[in-house]
């Protein structure tokens, strides 16, 4: 059985995120092929959830040699999507008490 969405039924806006790409360029440092996140659409404060997407190019560094003709995004490059939102989410409600972010692993 999948597991329950943790934000099913939401009707999220993506066409009026509530950060846009220059929004995250001032908290995430992450730029050229490695800006893997391109707006904000919703941000649950209270349970500290976040909600987040990256528009794919066809120029994208890995379209061409990731599964040609079937350009699947790498199970790698959606880990730094998910980073990403975090670290926004961190730096942006100062969660850590500091400039630094690293992403050192993932469970579940």
């Amino acid at each position: 059985m999948p597991p329950k969405l943790l934000y099913g039924g939401i009707d999220f806006d993506f066409d009026n995120p509530v950060f846009g790409i220059e929004d995250i360029r001032e908290i995430n440092p992450q730029r050229f092929e490695m800006e893997q996140l391109s707006g904000i659409v919703h941000i649950d404060r209270e349970n500290h959830g976040i909600v987040g997407f990256k528009d794919v190019r066809e120029d994208e560094f890995w379209v061409r040699g990731h599964m040609p003709g079937f350009p699947l995004m790498p199970g790698v490059i959606l880990c730094e999507c998910s980073a990403q939102l975090a670290g926004f989410y961190a730096r942006k409600y100062k969660l850590l008490g500091g400039d630094f972010l690293g992403f050192g692993g993932m469970n579940d």
